[in-house]
């Protein structure tokens, strides 16, 4: 029994092994939102360009060029940047979050692959903390990091009423919801595997 137990917890370390490392947000990582407008209408948009580190110590950083955000429409595009987020003043959101290391470890050994971690979300000036449910699994690649429901975000909560409101006016709409949901899916590479 005893040695069945020794060798249970050489392979859950061994398992865990690739976590305990410093990762990198890879390609194909996404953060997408839905706006809603005229309360009929849902259109999906997200960011082209993330970047950020986990490390091993389970600190999180996701920066966010608001600059990349692409709608489909290049002029919407243009009034997001220039209106709404103001990217000349604030070109950057970024995401913060310290995870459980421990929890990190227990995930990559099988037992479970759902999290729970406050983000700090730095956007438009203003820092606000919001709680999401994560799932964490293993990929050919790495580790692929994904929010389990949407993260509801309040543009009051961001200073970004007035930016809805100057969008909603010049496109003619008698409504653009103020609470966007947020979903988030990175892909996380090695960084030693990334250093050539």
């Amino acid at each position: 029994m005893k040695k069945r137990l020794a060798l249970f917890c050489l392979g859950a370390t061994l398992a865990a092994a690739p976590v305990l490392a410093d990762w990198e947000v890879a390609a194909g990582s996404q953060i997408q939102f839905v706006s809603i407008k005229n309360n009929a209408i849902g259109e999906v948009s997200h960011f082209e360009t993330l970047s950020g580190t986990v490390t091993e110590a389970g600190e999180v950083e996701v920066r966010v060029a608001l600059d990349s955000v692409e709608t489909n429409i290049g002029i919407r595009n243009e009034r997001m940047k220039k209106l709404l987020f103001e990217v000349g003043l604030y070109p950057e959101a970024v995401i913060t979050a310290q995870l459980d290391p421990a929890e990190m470890v227990a995930v990559a050994s099988g037992v479970g692959n759902l999290m729970t971690a406050t983000l700090q979300i730095d956007l438009h000036g203003q820092m606000v903390n919001k709680r999401a449910a994560l799932t964490i699994a293993a990929t050919d690649s790495g580790l692929s990091v994904t929010t389990v429901e949407p993260i509801l975000l309040n543009a009051s909560e961001f200073k970004l009423e007035g930016g809805v409101a100057a969008l909603q006016q010049i496109a003619g709409l008698n409504a653009i919801s103020r609470v966007i949901p947020v979903t988030v899916a990175l892909q996380l590479s090695s960084v030693d595997a990334a250093t050539p």
